[in-house]
């Protein structure tokens, strides 16, 4: 039978209730003499991403052609498609040219894809462990698979580990290879360990050191797409509790036609489903205002407060920051990105936790929250999905966001 599971908002909810004034907002005032004017439409809503780190990459353990230089061959990345694990465990985008050795077993996925050079990899390794490790668990365990897998090669070194914002750890390492034409090059690696429930995950690239300034925004761009999906299951199924069953993932969230929605005081306006359910939590000198989904597996907030301070973006993003904190960040795997100025003058902060829904599956929820202040309001837009739903939803969530409009001569009640 398919299972499928919800996420609740009550405790969200809760903790939305003081979005800016527990941040340290000021006292509410009367409109401002010069309003500021409307906003205009934000950018479209963005993954979060795993942050580059210095030095990256590296190829397979072989490096093979060389140009007639004496140098290895640049690495051939060609466009990048999507490629989804038939388990449905992750997905990465791989360059269309690149070709995949797939090693794993029943227990373990061991994935390689070389370029058509030989001189560039990706590697992505997960097997299952109900264990829960600390970070440097973690650590030693990557430590052990590279000293296993490269201590043996020339110059073979590896540098302290880089705690990543998503909850990741990166060790970078290098070797001396020498090519079939008897070229030595160094060679970079970069290793991303992580744990998402029961999956243990080793997300590795490698190109050689020469290529590093030409190579590196393209190996980033493959290392910010990939995603695991904590539900699914190694042995084809998922799941729930430490036990497989088919299909146990969360409910779709549902949108539907969009209608526009006039908050009675002016303040604002947006578009929103016409099946989603508001809980107003307003306070005198407040709007708190949440819609969720009928599976209450999504959610926008809205929090607008009056504030006749007038802020820097460095103020805005820092009170939107201890909020994030403050509410989500004893939840697992809680990350939030920098800030992100969006063209209408508001800030993005892109953030996330893995939260456990019902029979103990953990699900992953993406959270972007635009913060602004027009005239005397201070304004937070906030949209939270599942992130394994991002790309079937992110063209509906664009279209929600870009209708919302402050009006800074109206008074909140």
């Amino acid at each position: 039978m398919s299972l499928t599971h919800r996420y609740w908002f009550i405790s969200l909810i809760g903790l939305l209730l003081f979005a800016l004034t527990a941040c340290g907002g000021g006292g509410s005032a009367a409109p401002t003499a010069s309003p500021t004017q409307a906003a205009a439409a934000p950018t479209r809503t963005p993954r979060p991403t795993l942050p580059p780190a210095q030095p990256t990459a590296t190829p397979r353990p072989s490096p093979t052609a060389a140009s007639q230089s004496g140098q290895l061959a640049l690495v051939d990345i060609g466009p990048l498609e999507t490629y989804r694990h038939a388990s449905g465990v992750f997905q990465i985008d791989i360059p269309n040219n690149w070709t995949l050795e797939d090693n794993s077993s029943p227990t373990e996925l061991l994935l390689i894809w070389t370029d058509p050079t030989g001189n560039g990899a990706i590697w992505v390794n997960i097997v299952e462990d109900s264990r829960s490790y600390t970070d440097q668990q973690l650590v030693d365990a990557l430590t052990s698979f590279l000293e296993e897998r490269f201590g043996q090669q020339p110059d073979f070194v590896y540098e302290d580990a880089r705690p990543q914002r998503d909850g990741s750890q990166l060790v970078a390492w290098s070797y001396t290879a020498t090519a079939d034409n008897n070229v030595r090059s160094t060679l970079l690696g970069n290793s991303f360990i992580e744990q998402r429930g029961d999956k243990i995950s080793i997300l590795t690239t490698m190109i050689p050191q020469e290529q590093f300034e030409i190579l590196d925004s393209k190996t980033d761009a493959i290392i910010n797409t990939y995603r695991i999906n904590p539900s699914a299951s190694i042995s084809g199924g998922s799941t729930t509790g430490g036990e497989t069953a088919s299909g146990s993932v969360l409910a779709p969230v549902q949108i539907g036609q969009l209608q526009t929605y006039n908050h009675p005081s002016g303040v604002f306006r947006i578009d929103l489903p016409e099946n989603w359910s508001l809980t107003d939590n307003s306070r005198p000198g407040e709007l708190i205002l949440v819609w969720s989904d009928p599976t209450n597996n999504a959610a926008i907030i809205v929090n607008v407060l009056e504030d006749s301070t007038t802020y820097s973006d460095d103020e805005l993003v820092d009170k939107l920051v201890s909020f994030l904190q403050s509410a989500f960040g004893s939840q697992s795997d809680f990350f939030y990105e920098e800030p992100r100025p969006q063209s209408d003058g508001s800030i993005l902060v892109v953030w996330g936790y893995t939260a456990t829904v019902s029979d103990n599956v953990q699900a992953p929820m993406l959270g972007n929250s635009f913060i602004e202040q027009r005239g005397n309001k201070l304004s937070v837009l906030t949209t939270l999905v599942p992130e394994d739903q991002f790309d079937t939803l992110v063209s509906r969530t664009d279209e929600i966001i870009n209708t919302y409009r402050l009006d800074p001569n109206a008074s909140v009640p």
